[in-house]
């Protein structure tokens, strides 16, 4: 954004204050500020001339050779094509060695044969208008010789600031705003704004229909002919533009601009004639709709787009930009000049849906003083009687509807608000600060009272700690002396969860190679129905951002299903694992249940083994075993407390346990589950542990992984294998070969599952690796013998026979 000095001299007394002392009050008080600029310095060494001599150029039929007087000691002859040039005529120079925009230097040439000795300049070529249909004519008074932006008076410093620091500060985009501001720091007066104040009596012919007042709940308006064509504005309006790099068009478009840089307000003009009726509506856009903007881009409409409309067709995206099929262009005589209050969320969503932006949505969507609004007419109407003395306002504004700012008044303590600061203040000098800008205070002792303004409560000062942030900016940042802070250095405490979290997450990461991923909590509410569930038996939230996505979820799983299902295109098997939070409705509609959970998904294509520890599933289990045994706990299995679990497969599922407790699940995820996500043809096991749960059960055990001596003595290598019913389960036959072994048995690994041959249906053969091994001596034949007579017995008892 930049403001001009010149610009806010209107309004503040800026005598002997020099622009980097403004430069400076305002970086340490208000906003940062990036830069100055010097407008009119690139044409520092242009003089004013007057054209001695004019006679037709020998060889050329549309160029002039001219004598021109710039207050050397001899005149320049200069080569000149302008149409109007003639002798007696007052013009800018640039004699040779002058440099112009762009770091254009003029040097002696020679056109057609002569020679030219400086350049007679346009507006255009000087970088002061568009203008460049002849040269510069200036004022027969205009003193030769003399600095051509001295006699203008258009030297201007500009302060270029970070529109980001800007954001939260309505008030700060227009000069106005920024005049307060330093009127109040420099302890200046601040000049009132010149508004129009006396309206003709008549009534608009306008007649103004809001149909959606939240979106816009204040919209009006003025009827004014012209008087003539729209005509380039005044020097005056046209450099101060420049200054600020806006484009001059015409008369009429300029002071809308010259109103929104100056009070921060848009208003849009449109032509009468060009408009089907009296009626201007305010509405959302309807299908099908169509507008073709001032940027003669065709945009095809939302339903959630705010237009303003006559009886026939839109005319505006509201707060944003006009329409090209009603702009003011150079035949218009008459106008219909709005000004309105929109509301801020949704000027900026229609700007971002339409990536368009503009002027006024930057400035709408900051949500302004509502009483912008009249004054933005008011000063329009003002400036026009200046500009156009011929133009007649045709009646008093017309409006609809009402909305002002809302009414905040705060209290802060002076002890405290001196303590915070770390400023020595009184109440006093706090409420002579706030004054200053506007804010009206009262102070009882130890009390201050402030009453925002208008347009400060719109956005802004809100709280209490915005009115100690106001006293300590005016007060000056730089004030505030740099102490360091002094306060005890302890060793924070550690977070067993939050170490036990990173163990697995390490584990994981490491040894088996699976890829860490965090999501969101939000799930689709297609979940419900994939996860059999009533609506009340999962958490759910307004999502504006994304429509349906409304579910929170209980544990991690749905989310790596749907994270996995992605990586499936580039990854036909992978293992995924998140540490997250999952969240359960509580039956009496008080707080929420949280767990914390580790999870690891693991997928393949269907098709492998169903069972053993190549499978899968025994693969998920091994992971589980693996985890556990991490946090030096024994790893249990069993089948019961696992239907709170609806993602799990119903018969492919195994509780973990440790110290007796439940502490996590190991489960197939069901495939329905897998086919209603859209993917066939691709297992999926789900490893799950309750942090909580986890860390209780290690605390409880007080076990911890110790390093042991690798015993000196020899083991003995043992493949047994069990013929079984099937309906033996795997918990069961390992528990009983763990007891046969007893001390010796120093392993036991399940390393294949047969079915067939020349067992009956119904059966079948489990074989271990188990290794014997004692600490005090060298086992015999006779130990081994004596284990596998254990097996043998224990075998029966299930129903079965070990294998020869």
């Amino acid at each position: 954004m930049k403001i001009s000095l010149n610009w806010i001299g209107d309004f503040v007394d800026l005598g002997g204050i020099e622009p980097q002392e403004v430069f400076n009050l305002l970086s340490m008080h208000t906003a940062e500020v990036e830069g100055i600029e010097v407008f009119g310095e690139a044409i520092s060494d242009v003089v004013v001339g007057e054209v001695v001599q004019c006679g037709q150029h020998p060889d050329a039929d549309k160029l002039s050779v001219t004598e021109v007087a710039y207050g050397a000691d001899e005149y320049a002859q200069v080569v000149c094509g302008a149409p109007n040039v003639r002798k007696g005529l007052k013009v800018a120079f640039a004699p040779v060695g002058a440099k112009l925009p762009g770091d254009f230097k003029i040097k002696k040439a020679k056109l057609r044969g002569v020679i030219s000795m400086g350049m007679i300049c346009s507006e255009r070529e000087l970088e002061l208008s568009e203008s460049h249909s002849g040269i510069m004519e200036l004022p027969v008074d205009a003193p030769v010789g003399a600095k051509l932006v001295d006699y203008l008076g258009i030297i201007d410093h500009v302060l270029e600031l970070d529109n980001k620091s800007l954001t939260h500060r309505p008030d700060l985009w227009g000069h106005y705003g920024f005049a307060r501001e330093i009127a109040a720091l420099l302890g200046r007066e601040l000049k009132d704004l010149e508004l129009c104040t006396q309206w003709p009596e008549s009534n608009s012919s306008f007649e103004i229909k809001l149909a959606d007042t939240s979106a816009c709940p204040k919209y009006l308006g003025v009827e004014i002919d012209l008087g003539s064509k729209p005509r380039d504005s005044s020097d005056f309006i046209q450099r101060r533009l420049l200054a600020i790099g806006q484009r001059p068009i015409n008369d009429v478009v300029d002071l809308s601009n010259y109103v929104l840089h100056e009070i921060g307000q848009p208003t849009h003009a449109f032509d009468r004639a060009k408009l089907a009726s009296s009626q201007i509506i305010v509405r959302k856009a309807t299908a099908g709709e169509s507008l073709r903007t001032l940027d003669d881009v065709e945009r095809a409409l939302d339903s959630e787009d705010l237009l303003i409309t006559d009886s026939s067709r839109p005319l505006a995206m509201a707060g944003i930009m006009g329409g090209a099929d009603s702009e003011v262009d150079e035949n218009s005589e008459s106008i219909f000049l709005e000004s309105a209050c929109f509301e801020a969320v949704g000027v900026r969503r229609t700007s971002s849906r339409h990536a368009l932006r503009s002027d006024a949505s930057a400035r709408f969507e900051k949500t302004l003083d509502p009483s912008y609004a009249e004054q933005a007419v008011a000063r329009f109407a003002c400036l026009l009687s200046r500009e156009r003395p011929e133009a007649q306002i045709l009646s008093k504004p017309v409006c609809a509807g009402h909305f002002a700012a809302p009414e905040i008044t705060l209290e802060v303590s002076v002890s405290r608000t001196a303590k915070l600061l770390s400023l020595d203040l009184s109440g006093a000098r706090m409420l002579e600060l706030l004054s200053s800008i506007g804010f009206e205070c009262t102070l009882s002792q130890d009390v201050l009272q402030a009453k925002v303004p208008a347009w400060r409560s719109s956005k802004d000062v809100t709280s209490n700690i915005d009115l100690v942030e106001e006293i300590g900016r005016l007060a000056g940042y730089h004030s505030i002396a740099a102490i360091p802070p002094v306060w005890p250095v302890v060793a924070p405490q550690q977070d067993p969860l939050r170490l036990l979290t990173r163990r697995l997450e390490d584990r994981v990461a490491g040894a088996w190679r699976g890829q860490q991923t965090e999501s969101y909590s939000f799930l689709d509410k297609v979940w419900l129905e994939r996860l059999g569930l009533a609506n009340d038996q999962m958490l759910q939230l307004s999502n504006p951002v994304q429509d349906g996505v409304c579910l929170i979820r209980t544990d991690p799983v749905p989310s790596l299903i749907e994270q996995a299902l992605v990586n499936l295109r580039e990854r036909k098997r992978g293992l995924l694992f998140e540490t997250a939070k999952g969240y359960t409705p509580s039956g009496d509609a008080g707080e929420p249940q949280q767990n914390s959970y580790f999870a690891a998904l693991m997928w393949r294509k269907s098709g492998n083994a169903c069972d053993g520890p190549a499978s899968l599933f025994g693969q998920g289990r091994s992971l589980a075993e693996d985890l556990l045994r991490l946090c030096a706990l024994t790893p249990e299995f069993g089948g019961d407390g696992l239907e709170d679990f609806k993602w799990a497969h119903p018969n492919r599922m195994l509780s973990v346990k440790a110290v007796g407790s439940a502490v996590g699940v190991c489960a197939h995820v069901d495939p329905r589950i897998i086919e209603g996500c859209g993917a066939e043809d691709v297992d999926f096991v789900v490893v799950m542990l309750d942090l909580v749960a986890l860390n209780s059960a290690s605390a409880n055990s007080r076990a911890v992984n110790k390093f042991n001596i690798p015993s000196k003595m020899p083991a003995i290598k043992v493949d047994i294998a069990l013929a079984l019913p099937e309906t033996v389960s795997f918990q069961e036959v390992e528990a009983i070969l763990l007891k046969c072994g007893g001390k010796v048995l120093e392993s036991l690994n399940l390393f294949d599952i047969f079915k067939g041959g020349s067992l009956e249906d119904g059966w079948r053969s489990l074989a271990f690796h188990a290794c014997l091994r004692a600490s005090d001596r060298t086992l015999s034949e006779k130990d081994e013998q004596k284990f596998l007579k254990k097996v043998a017995k224990t075998a029966e008892k299930l129903g079965g026979s070990l294998r020869s």
